[in-house]
C-alpha cells in the first residue's frame, strides 16, 4: 500500500486548497494522480488502520444484486447499524438509480428493458477475452442528480441521490507466461518431462488458468482517507470474483483519479495514519471457497480474508 501512503503525503504537501467544495467542508486536492497494486502479491486491504472487509464485501454484493435500497445493505451487513449511505437515503431507504441500477439495469424505462452490464462483462471476458470493450460504467448522464436540489429531492425525481464517485472501470486480459502457469500447477506435472507446447496442453486439460485479469478504475472524485481504502478492496474483490467465474488469475489493479482530496476535518487523522509503522503488517490474501457459475451465487460466506493484521481503526466524519 506504499503508493497510497505516498499519495496521502503528496496531497498534504502539494494539495490545492478548495474552500467551496460540494460539501462546504473544504479540501486539499490534486488532479490526475494514479496508484496501482499487484494483486498477485496480496489483497489490498489497508493495514495502516483497521478496514472492515465485511462492510466492503457487503456493499459490493449489494451493488451486484442491483439493489438501490439502503435497507437491503443493512441486511447484508448483518446488523441494524447505520451505513455510509444513510445520509442520502429517503425515509424508505431508497437512493435512486445509483451503482446497482446502473450496473445491472442501465437505461431501464420501467419495462424491464435495461442493459445488464455485469452479465455482458462476464460474457465478453469468457468469449472475447482480448476485447477492448470490457467496460463497467456508472456515469449515466440522464440519471445524474441536479446539484441545485437536495439529495431527497433528487431521489423523488428518480435521480441518483449521489453522483457516482467510482464512475468507470475497464478490464484487461493478458496471456500468462509459461512460468506463471506452472506456478499454479501445484506440482501435478514436472515441467522437465515435457516440451513446453505439450506442457501447455496438459495444463489446459487440467483447467490451469491461462489468462490474467487486470482492472483499471477511474474515480472522478475520491475522499482519500475514508473512500480510497474501500474502493481498492472493493474493485480487487470484484476482480477476484470475475476471475473465479472465468478461470483467470487476478493480475493488477490500477486506479486513476480526477479529483483526489483530503477533507479539512481529516488532517489530524491522516497525520496519525502516516505516523504509524506502515511496514509492520503484510497484506492479507483472499480465498473464495469454490468455483461459481453465476455472479448471483456469491454470498458473504464465499470469501475469506487470510492473515489480516492492522493498526487500530481511525474515526473520521463523512462529508455529505
Amino acid at each position: 500500500m506504499k503508493q497510497y501512503y505516498e499519495l496521502l503525503q503528496k496531497v498534504l504537501d502539494q494539495g490545492n486548497t478548495i474552500a467551496n467544495d460540494r460539501t462546504g467542508t473544504g479540501t486539499l486536492s490534486l488532479f490526475g494522480e494514479h496508484v496501482e497494486f499487484d494483486l498477485k502479491e496480496g489483497f489490498p486491504l489497508l493495514t495502516g488502520k483497521f478496514t472492515s472487509f465485511r462492510l466492503i464485501a457487503a456493499e459490493l454484493l449489494w451493488f451486484l444484486s442491483g439493489s438501490t435500497n439502503n435497507e437491503d445493505l443493512r441486511k447484508l451487513n448483518g446488523n441494524d447499524k447505520a451505513t455510509i449511505w444513510e445520509e442520502w437515503a429517503d425515509e424508505d431507504g431508497d437512493l435512486g438509480p445509483i451503482y446497482g441500477h446502473q450496473w445491472r439495469n442501465w437505461g431501464n424505462t420501467g419495462c424491464g428493458d435495461g442493459a445488464d452490464q455485469i452479465e455482458r462483462l462476464i460474457y465478453g471476458l469468457k468469449n472475447r477475452p482480448f476485447s477492448r470493450r470490457h467496460i463497467l460504467s456508472a456515469w449515466n448522464v440522464t440519471d445524474l442528480p441536479d446539484e441545485d436540489l437536495s439529495p431527497l429531492d433528487n431521489v423523488g425525481n428518480f435521480s441518483m441521490a449521489l453522483a457516482p464517485c467510482h464512475a468507470f472501470s475497464q478490464f484487461y486480459v493478458r496471456e500468462l507466461s509459461f512460468e506463471e502457469r506452472t506456478f499454479h500447477c501445484d506440482g501435478y506435472i514436472s515441467p522437465s518431462e515435457y516440451h513446453e507446447a505439450e506442457y501447455h496442453k496438459l495444463m489446459d486439460d487440467q483447467g490451469i488458468p491461462k489468462y490474467g485479469l487486470s482492472c483499471h478504475l477511474y474515480q472522478r472524485s475520491c475522499d482519500l482517507l475514508l473512500g480510497a481504502p474501500f474502493n481498492y478492496a472493493s474493485y480487487a474483490l470484484l476482480t477476484h470474483m470475475l476471475c473465479n467465474l472465468t478461470n483467470m488469475i487476478p493480475d493488477k489493479l490500477h486506479v486513476s483519479y480526477g479529483d483526489s482530496h483530503l477533507y479539512s476535518n481529516h488532517m489530524e487523522q491522516v497525520t496519525e495514519l502516516l505516523s504509524r509503522d506502515l511496514d509492520l503488517y503484510q497484506l492479507p490474501t483472499l480465498t473464495i471457497d469454490k468455483k461459481y457459475d453465476s455472479i448471483e451465487c456469491f454470498t458473504m460466506e464465499s470469501f475469506k480474508i487470510n492473515n489480516y493484521q492492522s493498526h487500530p481503526s481511525i474515526s473520521a466524519p463523512i462529508a455529505i
